[in-house]
């Protein structure tokens, strides 16, 4: 099976990660996605929203979506330090014969460098970068910065498929819907009462489930 990694605090899940999922599933031929909410990312404050809370808003979410997905507890435990290097060889080392593809942002693969292991990160698993607002990356003048480091192998639609110096594969692809618009954001306008702005960036099931368990006031 391919397998999209999906990583992240979905704290909440918003239109623009259900956006992506559905741009890059059938683009990339992906069987599943499996969501790995990260309980305590070591460059962020944890999060006070349980494990469970986070998995619910998921599956929320997903229960209309035809989408093939999992979530992940590797990351569920709240007094670990989590980095994506570990996530990753954990998988790798359970023996799985899916081809696994790391999903990233465009803003988190800028910051790849300063993430823990990140080169060793590299030789593990391919990627897919998706460019979304507010970094977006010009393809060409990347590779030819790095001209050392990746080969562009070829262009199809709104991909580059891309060859590392690891032997590994990086796909940048275009997002058609792009949205300028995080989580942190959202908890910030729930916590100030603006439920009607919310409503723009929460599918209503979610919103409601927000509502209901008092998340973020």
């Amino acid at each position: 099976m391919n397998i999209g990694i999906f990583g992240g605090c979905f704290n909440p899940i918003h239109i623009g990660h259900i956006s992506l999922i559905k741009e890059v599933v059938p683009n990339f031929n992906l069987d599943k996605i499996l969501f790995i909410p990260n309980m305590n990312p070591y460059y962020k404050n944890q999060s006070t929203v349980s494990f469970d809370l986070i998995s619910n808003m998921i599956n929320i979410e997903l229960e209309k979506e035809s989408v093939n997905y999992e979530i992940s507890n590797l990351e569920s435990d709240s007094d670990k330090n989590h980095t994506t290097f570990e996530t990753i060889k954990s998988l790798i080392e359970s023996g799985t014969d899916d081809h696994l593809f790391l999903i990233l942002g465009s803003d988190q693969f800028l910051q790849l460098s300063s993430w823990s292991n990140s080169e060793l990160l590299k030789k593990l698993i391919d990627f897919i970068v998706v460019s979304r607002d507010p970094q977006l990356i010009n393809v060409e003048e990347f590779i030819i910065k790095n001209k050392d480091s990746y080969r562009l192998e070829k262009v199809s639609g709104r991909a580059h498929q891309i060859r590392t110096k690891e032997d590994k594969k990086l796909y940048f692809y275009n997002l058609e819907n792009k949205f300028n618009i995080s989580s942190s954001s959202i908890r910030k306008i729930i916590s100030s009462g603006r439920v009607a702005d919310a409503k723009k960036y929460l599918s209503p099931r979610v919103l409601d489930f927000i509502l209901n368990e008092r998340l973020y006031v």
